[in-house]
């Protein structure tokens, strides 16, 4: 195997072990405990208080950051939507690139399967 094959898998093996750390942090920390939706954020801040026993003072103020920082989440999240949707997209033309018409056809449908099942998933949220 070349330098740029082990290079390239390597790249690709990181970015994978990103995006399954990151939705494992997610539903750990951001999915309610009955396994359903996202904890509404007023119910996650009143919850996080609780489990720190802040007091009412220290609440407001995390409150705050909470608040200030949100924004700054938001557009980090439309940026790495944007930048995993042109990898995958990537990804997508180096694999075509290898497959015969008849495999395109099949990978096609499995194509749709994923974006169905992803555009279920979000509108479960």
């Amino acid at each position: 195997m070349g330098l740029k094959t082990k290079t390239f898998l390597f790249i690709i093996a990181s970015f994978l072990l990103g995006v399954v750390g990151g939705g494992y942090a997610a539903k750990t920390f951001f999915v309610s405990s009955n396994g359903g939706s996202r904890v509404p954020r007023v119910e996650y801040q009143r919850q996080f208080a609780e489990r720190l026993r802040l007091d009412p003072v220290q609440a407001a103020r995390v409150d705050t950051i909470f608040d200030a920082h949100r924004v700054r989440f938001s557009e980090v999240k439309k940026t790495y939507s944007e930048i995993f949707r042109q990898k995958r997209d990537t990804l997508r033309m180096e694999i075509r690139k290898l497959l015969t018409p008849e495999q395109n056809a099949f990978y096609d449908s499995y194509i749709k399967e994923q974006e169905d099942r992803d555009k279920k998933r979000e509108n479960h949220k």
